[in-house]
């Protein structure tokens, strides 16, 4: 009886053995991505994805695809998708699940997700099956209930906490320093301008200068002549500075044609012109009231002559 059974043994592997090696390569595995199995999340989406090779007499049956939906209490089969290709004989399956967990666990926790078996059908009929092994992953709680790291105690501050806010530089001394730097630059910058001489000069009227002379002299004695003469004679140089050429009494109507915007001034103009050579010409004693007249007239002419220069 032994040897019987023997030899029955050894008949039936010896039949068995190249269905199961015909199996073996006809449908495997080449590749599949589970993603990390560690610290995921209450709701995190897990993708696994698989591609599977068989061939071309195999096709799978899509009733044995897992269905979308709850699974148990805390997975859910977010989706499934399934493409295939044909390449040297051989159909190569492209299979996506997409879990999600909603397990909220106190602490770190393993949970597994179940094994899936594919049915494959031979174009005899025949059955042939693949399973995708189950897949273990730990998840994280959202918040410690117990103090984590080893040694620690059990107060609050060996929780966790949130991240250290950046520190706040102080920049109000360094902005003081920058507006100090920054003026004594500008002041630098418009120092070496007026010495380059790019700048307009500030009161550049002549006639603002001769109002400054005449205030000057006005302070001494204006009854001596030569105090009084070198009043009239800043005026004049004024007047002839700004003419271009000497001015005399008998060129004034000349003077007053060719600067129109001191044509208002006619009247005065020739007043002064005729205290001048009063005193010039004719040794009329001073009049100190008239300085007074002088210096207005000054700045009459100053004013005309910014409207001159602007036109």
């Amino acid at each position: 009886m032994k040897i019987s059974a023997y030899l029955f043994l050894l008949l039936t592997s010896l039949f068995w053995q190249p269905a199961f090696a015909e199996e073996s390569t006809a449908i495997k595995i080449l590749q599949q991505d589970r993603g990390r199995d560690y610290g995921l999340m209450v709701g995190e989406l897990i993708h696994h994805h698989y591609i599977i090779s068989t061939d071309s007499d195999y096709t799978l049956t899509t009733a044995s695809l897992p269905i979308e939906g709850e699974l148990n209490y805390w997975l859910d089969l977010h989706s499934v998708e399934l493409k295939s290709t044909e390449k040297q004989n051989r159909t190569i399956y492209r299979l996506s699940l997409v879990y999600q967990s909603f397990y909220a666990p106190l602490d770190v926790r393993a949970l597994t997700i179940p094994a899936i078996t594919l049915d494959f059908l031979t174009s005899q009929e025949q059955r042939v099956s693949l399973t995708l092994d189950e897949w273990t992953f730990t998840m994280s709680p959202i918040k410690e209930i117990t103090p984590s790291g080893v040694g620690n105690g059990d107060g609050v501050d060996h929780f966790m906490k949130p991240s250290i806010q950046p520190h706040r530089l102080k920049l109000k001394p360094i902005e003081t320093r920058l507006i100090i730097l920054s003026s004594l630059l500008l002041l630098c910058l418009l120092f070496y301008v007026a010495l380059s001489g790019w700048l307009p000069r500030l009161n550049r009227s002549t006639f603002l200068q001769a109002k400054r002379q005449i205030k000057a002299l006005s302070k001494q004695d204006l009854k001596q002549t030569e105090h009084y003469q070198a009043c009239l004679q800043a005026l004049h140089q004024a007047i002839n500075q700004r003419a271009g050429q000497t001015i005399f009494f008998s060129r004034l109507d000349t003077f007053l044609n060719t600067h129109p915007a001191f044509q208002t001034l006619d009247k005065p103009l020739r007043n002064f012109f005729t205290q001048s050579e009063a005193s010039f010409f004719f040794a009329a004693p001073p009049e100190p009231s008239y300085i007074k007249d002088c210096i207005r007239l000054c700045h009459q002419l100053a004013d005309a002559d910014k409207v001159s220069l602007k036109s």
